[in-house]
């Protein structure tokens, strides 16, 4: 199940301090001790859409824990069957939870430039950014990049260049461009693991 919230910046306060407020002790302290305030907003609505799904969709009581691998990537713990995935941008948060391993990514449009491009793509990459709209292609080819990644469990990685092309017999990406709400949204899954 993926989910995202647009326009976040239009959130009243009180939804905040609400989401806040029912977050479970661990993570309210953790998200109070993030200085910026936009930083934290988000932070706060991608964990009270997390909170949600999992409560509403998948029948985990409020309070829920997470635990972490060697590299920091979350699970719920007492649930090893479920899966999930939070990120967010200044446009929107987006959350993906699956019985099944799942990495989301999503970006504000407008990210592109030449020298992060250089360093994180492959040649055949950069020959596509340069073919048309440099934002939208950057911002496309990193949120799989990010969501990949983040599927995988190990965050940037040293083969951030060559990444997308070493596992695109394993993974599939479902990418959502919302150029009104100014983001790109990619959620990657395995392969064998689509319904």
């Amino acid at each position: 199940m993926l989910k995202i919230i647009e326009d976040i910046k239009d959130i009243p306060q009180a939804r905040i301090d609400a989401i806040i407020a029912a977050m479970p002790q661990w993570r309210r302290e953790t998200t109070l001790e993030i200085k910026h305030e936009k930083v934290r907003r988000e932070s706060v609505l991608a964990f009270g859409l997390l909170q949600d799904i999992l409560t509403n969709d998948y029948g985990v009581k409020p309070g829920f824990e997470f635990k972490y691998n060697e590299h920091g990537k979350p699970a719920l713990t007492g649930h090893d069957e479920i899966h999930f995935n939070i990120s967010h941008c200044k446009n929107a948060v987006a959350c993906v939870v699956d019985f099944h391993p799942v990495g989301i990514d999503i970006e504000s449009i407008g990210r592109y430039s030449a020298g992060l491009a250089e360093y994180t793509m492959s040649a055949k990459e950069l020959e596509e950014i340069n073919a048309g709209d440099k934002d939208l292609a950057f911002t496309v080819l990193w949120t799989k990049k990010e969501a990949l990644l983040k599927l995988i469990g190990t965050g940037i990685t040293d083969n951030i260049k060559t990444i997308l092309e070493e596992y695109k017999e394993e993974a599939v990406f479902n990418t959502t461009i919302c150029r009104a709400g100014g983001y790109v949204c990619t959620e990657a899954k395995w392969k064998d693991c689509e319904e």
